[in-house]
């Protein structure tokens, strides 16, 4: 449904303890579809890069609180490697030479969302690396501030899953890029 409706790339839960994903979700998803896809887990372990390769996956989402900058620069270099784009955090992303900078809107501490987070810290990264606003994001005029902010991406998980139309909810969130 996200690739009928337009979607540029699809994230896939694989964390099975805290958000319920599985490998299997993003093997299935890549069978099925032919756009990028995120391996959206708590990469700890070069291991899962290798897996997320073989998986299906495009991209993998490297949390920079989780890993120290050695790791960090270690993950990066094996995914430009493999052929997959890495996704990290601002700050060490930034500094260890990320192509593509996620801000995430949700503190993984609370959980709790503060939507303006992406729009705050983008005036850090360089406007050669690509932005992405991930997570709160509800309504296309969220998306049309972001994009009216620099922002070059979003990440929308929780609004599509709980969408009972999926591609509707997409076309409706892409009604205002211009």
């Amino acid at each position: 449904q996200y690739q009928e409706a337009g979607a540029d790339a699809v994230s896939v839960l694989t964390e099975p303890e805290f958000f319920l994903g599985a490998d299997r979700y993003l093997e299935e998803i890549h069978g099925e579809i032919g756009l990028p896809l995120l391996r959206k887990d708590f990469t700890v372990d070069e291991y899962q890069i290798y897996e997320a390769k073989v998986l299906g996956a495009s991209a993998v989402l490297l949390i920079c609180s989780l890993l120290d900058m050695e790791q960090l620069k270690r993950y990066m270099g094996i995914c430009g490697r493999l052929g997959l784009s890495s996704l990290g955090e601002v700050a060490m992303a930034a500094e260890a030479g990320a192509d593509i900078i996620g801000i995430n809107n949700r503190n993984l501490g609370t959980f709790e969302v503060d939507f303006t987070n992406a729009l705050r810290l983008r005036r850090l990264v360089d406007r050669g690396t690509i932005f992405v606003a991930e997570s709160g994001i509800r309504t296309p005029e969220d998306i049309e501030l972001l994009a009216e902010n620099q922002v070059d991406a979003v990440l929308v998980g929780e609004t599509l899953m709980r969408a009972a139309d999926k591609k509707q909810a997409l076309r409706e969130l892409k009604s205002r890029i211009r």
